[in-house]
């Protein structure tokens, strides 16, 4: 089971299994912490170093580089930068925390074209103007079953191509991204006008009913800590209805 920590706590090292460090962010459970915005970022602690899952929109990841000084956490430990899919909240701040950290950048093999800029993410010429997003070198192609750390990657396709989730076994921890998110109590997908394929983003719903999850951490939302299969089993059932104008299961 997990264990909810109060802001500030530094991380007892009987709990982490290695040397107590301090959680960068708002703290969920030991050793991860949620920078909150339209976007949620999430640190996860691994020893001295420190993982960003996605970075949010911002060119120069402002909310990740002030959640790192309100810490008293150098920025130079984040020693992996993951990010869940392509989208350009979430992968917006990647280039500069590469640039100011020389942290490696994984995201799954399908989205590292819009990413790496080598293929252009489509994107309205207004938000493109007005975010002016930057292109970041990834170093890792992840794929499903790979392994970063303590973490598994899961590939669930649909709101991108490479929509991942990254799963943490002992403490069935999910960070979701956008393959499910939460809304006024209750999981739902994202707007599906931003879904590169919805049918996918819907059957991909049943890979994540195969894991054990008990803290589900999303791309949007606040974290659920309590009732995760419960909220997982009514989004599977009206999914269908709601998003594919099909018969409910």
């Amino acid at each position: 089971m997990t264990e909810d920590v109060e802001p500030g706590r530094t991380v007892p090292k009987e709990t982490m299994g290695h040397r107590a460090a301090t959680i960068v962010g708002e703290p969920v459970v030991e050793g991860i912490g949620r920078i909150a915005g339209f976007v949620n970022c999430y640190t996860f602690q691994a020893g001295d170093e420190v993982f960003v899952i996605d970075t949010g929109y911002r060119r120069g990841a402002q909310p990740v580089v002030r959640a790192f000084r309100s810490a008293g956490v150098p920025l130079t430990q984040v020693r992996r930068v993951l990010l869940t899919h392509h989208h350009i909240d979430h992968r917006g701040g990647a280039a500069y925390l590469l640039e100011h950290t020389g942290a490696p950048i994984s995201c799954h093999a399908d989205d590292v074209a819009f990413v790496d800029g080598s293929d252009r993410a489509p994107m309205s010429i207004l938000m493109r103007l007005f975010l002016r997003p930057r292109s970041a070198p990834v170093t890792t192609a992840l794929k499903d079953g790979d392994r970063v750390g303590e973490l598994s990657v899961v590939h669930l396709p649909g709101h991108t191509p490479g929509e991942v989730a990254f799963y943490e076994p002992r403490r069935k921890i999910l960070f979701s991204g956008d393959s499910v998110v939460e809304h006024d109590g209750r999981l739902t997908l994202p707007a599906p006008k931003y879904a590169a394929n919805l049918e996918l983003a819907v059957h991909s719903l049943d890979r994540i009913r195969s894991l054990e999850v008990e803290v589900l951490l999303p791309g949007h939302g606040v974290p659920v800590t309590k009732g995760v299969s419960g909220l997982l089993a009514d989004l599977i059932r009206r999914a269908p209805a709601q998003f594919l104008r099909g018969p409910t299961r």
